[in-house]
């Protein structure tokens, strides 16, 4: 198990398109960092309400598409854990995260490296573990590299660096992570089973697009049918927590993301293994 972690790791940062991913994340942060300052210095004092209303989404106004609202209140500092949220709540570091995931999931099957691995080992259903151990790593240092470089993004276009509560930015960083880790295993489950890179992209970027949302709200609606009254299945998703999580979490808020994290992340693995372990390679 150690030697297919061992590779699965090498394989993973000889993959250049890890670091072209990075790059474009970085000059995507630096750009809307630009971008945050524009909408900032746009802001009066009577925008101060809408603002508000746009920074806590609820089940029940999550749209289709992706929206980052910087939740700085005008007069205040925007600091790095405003638009690191912002990104969060938004789904913009997903949408990296899962592109990768679907390209190193599948790159051994496609190159047809995996029938030489496949069978030097007795329970192939182990290569998902390895796999999920190298996505996990890069889920870490895509994280924590894009919090560490929105400081600096913070620095060069606003002239200061501030970085917020520490509290609050640790309890909803690790939060954050367990849930995008989550969301990464999706689409490699999706991209396992399928076998198709284009399909697996378009549900990869699909989900980090709220698209979801237009069937959860056919089984919301199901559901309230059938007598259960203010139902919401976004509360249980994995895309629903990574919007609806608020900006100063409490610790039974992030136990409950953790949960569902955990229960997909779990199931996930179990799922992409047992199909990768009857599978014909």
């Amino acid at each position: 198990m150690l030697n297919m972690i061992k590779m699965d790791l090498y394989r993973m940062f000889r993959t250049k398109s890890m670091y072209v991913v990075w790059i474009i994340l970085a000059v995507s942060l630096l750009f809307t960092t630009f971008l945050c300052k524009t909408d900032y210095d746009s802001l009066s004092k009577e925008d101060t309400v809408q603002q508000e209303q746009f920074a806590e989404p609820t089940a029940e106004n999550i749209n289709v598409g992706m929206m980052v609202t910087l939740p700085t209140e005008p007069g205040e500092k925007v600091t790095v854990y405003d638009i690191f949220f912002a990104n969060s709540q938004g789904k913009f570091y997903a949408l990296f995260l899962v592109i990768f995931a679907v390209m190193f999931s599948t790159a051994d099957i496609g190159s047809g490296y995996i029938k030489n691995i496949g069978g030097q080992v007795k329970k192939r259903g182990a290569l998902i573990f390895s796999r999920s151990i190298a996505l996990a790593v890069f889920t870490v240092l895509t994280m924590a590299g894009a919090f560490l470089f929105q400081a600096v993004a913070n620095y060069i276009v606003f002239r200061e660096l501030t970085w917020g509560s520490s509290k609050a930015d640790l309890s909803y960083f690790l939060t954050e992570l367990a849930l995008h880790y989550a969301l990464v295993l999706i689409c490699m489950a999706v991209a396992i089973i399928l076998k198709n890179n284009v399909i697996s992209m378009v549900i990869a970027i699909c989900l980090t697009m709220n698209i979801m949302s237009i069937i959860y709200g056919l089984i919301n609606s199901a559901v309230q049918k059938m007598g259960i009254q203010n139902f919401q299945i976004y509360k249980y998703t994995i895309t629903g927590k990574l919007s609806l999580l608020p900006m100063n979490p409490s610790g039974n808020e992030c136990l409950a993301a953790f949960g569902v994290a955990m229960v997909f992340i779990v199931i996930m693995i179990s799922v992409s293994s047992v199909v990768f372990q009857k599978r014909d390679i």
